[in-house]
């Protein structure tokens, strides 16, 4: 690329950033307000996960890039890597301070928009290098800033690398296409990895979009090009592409398989939007994040586009290969099969047209190819054309939900501006210049009013959770102050966020991510603990069997009271405990196994102790809207516990308590299991409920807990404890007195991955309520386990290929120059 092509690229980026950083100066959201910009996955997720693998990066972490020590009693970190924080922006967050995490996450998304920008009309100066520079920059900054961006990336922060993936691949196929070079043919499969690795899912989006894009150029280009040549360069740009994502393959590999191994959500059918809603996406301003495709690129870039067909200055064969293929495009995102295609045939459960920053990108391509053309011809055809069909378009879809007031005032205006700008270019130079100069204004303050519109909007419909302040600093402190890992966990409760343990330290219960195992999601839930969001977050029970199997010794809690019914939060305390197992102990060579019901019995058998009593009930059914009780009998003074997975209240301490935070119960979500009392000192039992649909309180769901008994567990395992325990970033290393054959159990879920030897001897782990146990002989000293990620080896591998195929074709060319055309 010319030196003369950089400057508009960083003004375009710079713009797209200020456009971006002013909304959120207006709306008052971090860091420029009290408003928290946290929306939904944003603060539950994304960032929780960046300050964990700041934390890995600097060595801070209980865990590495490939293992997390600290979520879930240890997850997988390689698949959340990938999934949430693998963009090549992450670096920002290691050199802000960990309390300005939020900052940070702020920053890179404001980066990947500019980048996004400057690239796309890089783009666009390499495609038509003689169009009007300032229409480039606005074109740039328009697809950077687009609604997709705001509307469905900003609060997903990785999704951005999609967005800018795609004029980044479109660039390096069209230098592969035009310069033939050596240096095109190994610098682009070094780009594409990163970009693979910065996010697969929207890259894999943003490839079909940039395959889409090049072979429109191919059939387009000019006559006088051989079409021998014109393969080959498309071919050359297939090869590159296709080595790049293979370099990838030691992180894409393990990761396909641990999604395929998460959680899954129910099957999804794709209900396509009503046409009327989907084209009023097209309008600038306009919002529906999650339920319609944000494609709009602002009101001039839609004027431009739509001039394409009708601008005579190109010719005919060009309009009609770009026309359909970008219409084609657009079915595409409203048919089951390709829309499919285009999520990797997996139909997302919400967010249904996340590849809409494809057709974004292709709009404004298309409106640049136009524009481009416009000082060799002024056609009133093609001024009024787009006019009467935005027009149309905005009387058409005024009454759609899509449409925010901004839209309503925002696109007329444009279209007047637009109209009174095409009339002066007849002018003389300075009157044309600030008739431009007063389009390319409006142009981006639309681009600027819109995104506040969007975010305002989207704040409204969605849960949010607050930036770091003095209750995330007096948690992470609390946690801190009793580190005493990998001896015992400190948990961290779920004061913030499902991730809390990511977020502020400590090695906790709580996790919520799309790529936790299936495998760990059943052994919690059997464990007693609730969910939400089919089961890919986990509410923790805070049950004192739980943190005994588990090693929680320390957990940070509140102090809660009631005024009126409504429930009051005090601050944050460390409660500590003392009849808590260490993390590896040693059980008999056959481990005990409990006959209780449900969750009693899986904590038992977990455990190796018979603490709960599980008293017979009769079944007690209790109407919509009404109020019954569970009556039974238990040992004096027992902690009583019920496990009641519907939405119900329940009468705890004199207050009416919901058993869940999310009214939708079943598949989606369920409750865990909740301490309700104590007994009498006659033994009785009383559990009032109130049900909000029908419900059956069987036998089987209330069991009191005897503290003794559990005392007495505990003091049996710390005795038997194991002398030596070393725990790496993902393996453990134990050693221990020989003298009986027994069980060695971690405190860990036994998922897909974990391999173990003793004494060097490789041993295939076995399964005690789904602890991972590992069975010895007498004589044996040493058990080591090491967690590798299925699909290591063959990634691995396919990497090795890739990169000895690329060394290979880049000695070829250096060598046989005389190969290229």
């Amino acid at each position: 690329m010319q030196a003369r092509r950089y400057w508009p690229a960083m003004v375009a980026g710079m713009a797209a950033s200020a456009a971006f950083v002013l909304s959120g100066i207006i709306r008052g959201t971090y860091p420029f307000g009290d408003r928290t910009r946290s929306t939904n996955d944003l603060g539950q997720q994304f960032i929780p996960m960046a300050a964990h693998l700041r934390d890995v990066g600097t060595g801070q972490a209980a865990g590495d890039l490939v293992f997390n020590w600290q979520s879930g009693f240890g997850v997988p970190f390689l698949g959340d890597f990938m999934a949430y924080v693998g963009s090549t922006l992450s670096w920002i967050a290691f050199v802000l301070p960990r309390d300005r995490i939020d900052l940070a996450l702020f920053l890179i998304a404001t980066a990947a928009i500019g980048l996004g920008a400057g690239t796309m009309t890089a783009y666009l100066r390499m495609i038509r290098p003689s169009g009007p520079v300032w229409i480039a920059v606005t074109a740039g900054t328009s697809y950077g800033a687009c609604s997709w961006s705001i509307d469905d990336a900003a609060y997903m922060t990785i999704w951005l690398s999609g967005m800018v993936a795609f004029p980044v691949l479109c660039l390096l196929c069209e230098w592969i296409l035009q310069k033939r070079s050596i240096t095109a043919m190994v610098v682009t499969p070094i780009v594409v990895a990163l970009l693979w690795t910065s996010h697969f899912y929207t890259v894999y989006m943003a490839t079909i979009g940039a395959g889409i894009v090049t072979v429109a150029r191919i059939l387009t280009a000019d006559a006088t090009e051989p079409w021998r040549q014109r393969l080959s360069g498309g071919l050359r740009c297939v090869l590159a592409v296709a080595l790049g994502i293979g370099l990838t393959a030691p992180l894409l590999v393990p990761t396909f398989a641990l999604v395929k191994a998460a959680t899954p959500s129910p099957p999804q059918e794709f209900q396509r939007t009503g046409t009327r809603e989907f084209l009023s996406r097209l309008l600038a301003g306009s919002e529906g994040v999650g339920t319609s495709p944000s494609f709009a690129v602002g009101t001039l870039l839609l004027l431009l586009a739509l001039s394409f067909p009708f601008n005579r200055a190109i010719a005919a064969r060009q309009r009609l290969i770009w026309t359909l293929t970008v219409g084609l495009t657009v079915v595409s995102m409203q048919v089951t099969f390709t829309h499919r295609a285009w999520h990797g045939f997996d139909t997302p459960q919400g967010s249904s047209y996340r590849q809409a920053f494809v057709i974004a990108g292709m709009l404004v391509i298309l409106g640049w190819m136009s524009v481009s053309a416009f000082p060799r011809s002024r056609s009133l055809l093609i001024a009024l054309s787009p006019v009467l069909l935005v027009l149309g378009l905005y009387l058409w879809t005024r009454d759609v939900p899509h449409i925010t007031p901004t839209t309503r005032i925002a696109v007329p205006v444009l279209i007047g501006v637009a109209l009174l700008a095409w009339a002066f270019t007849r002018s003389p130079g300075r009157v044309r210049r600030g008739a431009v100069a007063v389009l390319i204004s409006a142009a981006l303050a639309e681009v600027t009013a819109s995104s506040v519109a969007i975010d305002a909007a989207r704040y409204e419909s969605l849960s949010n959770t607050a930036y770091w302040g003095a209750e995330h600093e007096q948690v992470r402190s609390l946690v801190q102050s009793m580190d005493d890992w990998p001896r015992y966990r400190t948990a961290p409760g779920q004061l913030v966020t499902f991730n809390d343990p990511m977020l502020l330290g400590g090695q906790g219960p709580q996790y919520y991510s799309s790529t936790i195992p299936e495998t760990t999601s059943r052994a919690l839930i059997g464990l007693g603990f609730g969910y939400t969001s089919f089961g890919r977050a986990l509410y923790d029970p805070e049950n004192p069997v739980v943190d005994a199997v588990f090693a929680i010794r320390g957990r940070v809690t509140r102090d809660s009271a009631a005024r009126d019914g409504v429930p009051l939060s005090g601050g944050p305390k460390l409660v500590t405990h003392d009849a808590v197992a260490p993390l590896v102990t040693i059980r008999p060579a056959i481990p005990w196994r409990s006959s209780d019901p449900g969750p009693y019995g899986v904590q038992e058998t977990a455990l190796g102790a018979d603490v709960y009593t599980v008293p017979k009930l009769s079944p007690v059914m209790i109407a919509t809207d009404a109020t019954g009780s569970v009556v039974a009998s238990c040992r004096p003074g027992s902690e009583v516990y019920l496990t009641v997975p519907q939405y119900v209240d329940l009468l705890i301490d004199g207050e009416w308590t919901p058993t869940l935070r999310d009214k939708r119960p079943g598949i989606y979500s369920n409750a865990p299991l909740t301490r309700v009392g104590t007994a009498d000192a006659d033994g009785n039992v009383r559990v009032e409920i109130r049900a909000h649909r029908q419900i059956t309180i069987r036998s089987g769901a209330l069991a009191c807990l005897d503290r003794t008994r559990l005392a007495a567990a505990v003091r049996d395992l710390t005795e038997s404890a194991p002398a030596v325990v070393k725990v790496g970033g993902h393996s453990i290393r134990i050693q221990r007195l020989p003298g009986r054959a027994a069980t060695v159990t971690v405190a860990v879920i036994n998922i897909e991955g974990w391999r173990c030897a003793v004494d060097g001897t490789p041993t295939v782990p076995i399964d005690h309520a789904g602890l991972l146990s590992i069975a010895v002989g007498p004589n044996a000293s040493t058990v080591a386990c090491t967690y590798q990620p299925p699909g290591t080896r063959l990634g691995l591998a396919a990497g090795a290929a890739s990169l000895a195929a690329l060394l290979l074709l880049t000695s070829l060319l250096t060598w046989h120059r005389r190969l290229l055309p």
